[in-house]
């Protein structure tokens, strides 16, 4: 299945929030996402600006975006990205963020569930951070994060 397909079949609003390669993201957040084959991203949403106006999420912490990708093996996947400050007192903001994606994803979007199961654990959810990362290593945010399976990266997501 696509990820055309899959964000078809979520519930509304998301259904119709579908955009070819990085059209979704944000013009400032585009250039965060490289990949060395731009048709292996297949499309995008912006999940954040998608959800705000229905009141049930309005005031969840929501994530940012999520994105059709093409492995080089072919294998169709989703890849979902937060462009967010990486310090250490926003590391429990971003944790709550991805604990509200990853329950969306299973009570609402099981295609894009899988998806997103599909695609390797280093770039299932990525943080990456809208300025310099600062957070205090061996701190109880480190700690967290590291549980988490999720660590802010510094300026761009590179796919393959």
């Amino acid at each position: 299945m696509s990820f055309k397909d899959a964000v078809r079949e979520a519930p509304s609003p998301v259904d119709k929030a579908y955009q070819a390669g990085k059209q979704a993201l944000k013009k400032e957040h585009r250039k965060l996402v490289n990949c060395a084959e731009t048709r292996r991203i297949t499309g995008s949403i912006d999940l954040d600006s998608t959800l705000t106006k229905v009141p049930e999420y309005a005031s969840k912490p929501r994530w940012d975006y999520g994105l059709g990708y093409k492995s080089t093996t072919g294998l169709k996947q989703a890849i979902w990205i937060e462009v967010h400050s990486a310090t250490t007192r926003e590391v429990s903001a971003v944790l709550r963020k991805l604990r509200w994606l990853q329950d969306w994803l299973e009570e609402n979007a099981d295609r894009l569930n899988r998806l997103t199961r599909l695609a390797n654990s280093d770039i299932r959810f990525v943080w990456i951070a809208s300025g310099s990362v600062k957070i205090t290593p061996n701190s109880r945010q480190s700690k967290l994060l590291s549980k988490s399976g999720i660590s802010p990266i510094r300026r761009h997501l590179n796919l393959p």
